[in-house]
């Protein structure tokens, strides 16, 4: 009788111990991402510069191929794309009187997001504040053929860095001419 009962523990352990090792191995691995979107990736050796604040990083750029009004760059929150402060609202009423008063104008709106989230949703979250910006633009009488809309997601950071700080840095929309009009 006491060996009748061992043998039952002993299949039933079995059982048990086989159906716990077959569900481990249908898991999924968490740190593995199955895309068809080719990946870039960024070496993880060597320093990174450490940004103190937002002022000691020139973030205009003003050269042969991008001319800008000065400042031409409007930063977003974590996640969001809406425009609430008034001196980003002044920076783009700059650029929509500029290219009303020079109709063969146009500019590239180009949006940035930063590292936190998967690649297709900074693209898509970089287009979201791009066409924020163009409808803007828009309500203030610039015509659509004078704005196009970029987005580059988290491949294009103003700064490297995985802090609050850089990433802050890199939510961000950038207004550059592709012709001035002049």
């Amino acid at each position: 009788m006491v060996a009748k009962i061992l043998v039952q523990n002993i299949v039933l352990i079995s059982i048990i111990s086989l159906m716990t090792g077959c569900s481990m191995t249908n898991k999924k691995d968490p740190d593995v991402i199955v895309t068809t979107e080719p990946m870039l990736t960024k070496p993880t050796e060597g320093s990174v510069d450490k940004v103190t604040s937002a002022d000691s990083v020139n973030l205009d750029k003003i050269d042969e191929k991008e001319v800008t009004l000065g400042s031409n760059i409007i930063y977003f929150d974590y996640n969001q794309y809406s425009v609430e402060n008034p001196l980003d609202k002044k920076i783009i009423k700059k650029y929509s009187a500029y290219l009303k008063k020079y109709d063969e104008a146009t500019v590239r709106i180009e949006g940035h997001a930063d590292e936190m989230g998967s690649r297709a949703y900074n693209l898509a979250l970089g287009e979201k504040r791009s066409e924020t910006i163009k409808e803007i633009m828009l309500i203030n009488g610039v015509s659509k053929n004078s704005i196009e809309v970029v987005s580059y997601g988290e491949e294009n950071p103003a700064v490297m860095g995985t802090n609050d700080e850089t990433h802050s840095l890199n939510r961000r929309v950038e207004i550059v001419f592709s012709n001035t009009g002049k």
